[in-house]
């Protein structure tokens, strides 16, 4: 049943690779961020289930994927089979080689797909999936924990098929994360791909993380220069975790 939607995503991944193959590409970020802030490579360290990023004076040095579980429903009249997903990963955070801070997410997951008959086989279409994740920053050095939230949506169904819309918060500061489908030089992503996120306080960009889908090479962070090192660290942690859940589901999407 998901042999051809299968072999569409692999297609797309191919075709987006190689239009950046030849080249490396930068996501757009606005002027202030751009002119106050340095791009520090993500580079990924060994294998293991968490990615173990590391980027300027911030890494991932252990992770721990927990539980997950599906279930499916079928409704056969519509030809539509439902799904949902729900799973868990934890991973620790190091700044400047001492301080840490323990990062735990969970990530729920709905699909909706239909398959219609053709001669030569079945194909798959994706109406919707919905992807709601939950990651808890917990810094050891301050007793004020940080919750972001991500609400990502793509398929059929859904306007320009990919959208993504978040926010960081712990109570008292509100960070707002938009996606970012759009590179330095003004083109759009290929399919508009969601190629990377901005961090906005009072409609200003304060930090981005381009974390890609579509197997770009490299991965990059941004944080502004007059963040107090404080919030530079949360919103590195922040932007790992979006890396990490980056990685996870689109391995999801290859099974």
């Amino acid at each position: 049943m998901k042999k051809l939607q299968t072999m569409f995503i692999s297609m797309l991944m191919m075709l987006v690779y190689s239009s950046t193959i030849y080249g490396q590409k930068i996501m757009k970020l606005d002027n202030d961020l751009k002119a106050n802030s340095e791009p520090m490579e993500a580079k990924l360290k060994g294998i293991s289930r968490v990615g173990k990023y590391e980027f300027g004076p911030y890494k991932i040095v252990s992770g721990k994927a927990g539980w997950g579980t599906t279930k499916w429903s079928e409704d056969k009249f519509n030809s539509e089979t439902y799904s949902e997903s729900k799973s868990k990963l934890s991973f620790v955070f190091i700044v400047n080689g001492k301080d840490t801070i323990l990062v735990n997410t969970t990530t729920n997951t709905k699909f909706s797909e239909s398959e219609s008959k053709f001669f030569g086989g079945d194909m798959t279409t994706l109406n919707k999936s919905i992807d709601n994740y939950i990651a808890l920053i917990s810094p050891s050095y301050d007793t004020t924990g940080w919750k972001m939230v991500l609400v990502s949506s793509t398929g059929a169904e859904v306007a320009g098929k990919f959208k993504a819309e978040g926010i960081l918060t712990n109570g008292v500061t509100n960070i707002q994360i938009r996606e970012i489908k759009q590179w330095e030089d003004g083109k759009n992503t290929t399919f508009k791909m969601i190629c990377g996120y901005g961090f906005f306080i009072d409609n200003n960009e304060i930090a981005a993380v381009q974390s890609n889908f579509d197997l770009t090479p490299k991965k990059f962070v941004w944080l502004h220069q007059n963040l107090d090192e404080q919030m530079k660290s949360i919103l590195a942690a922040a932007s790992a975790a979006l890396m990490v859940h980056d990685v996870d589901t689109e391995s999801h999407s290859k099974d």
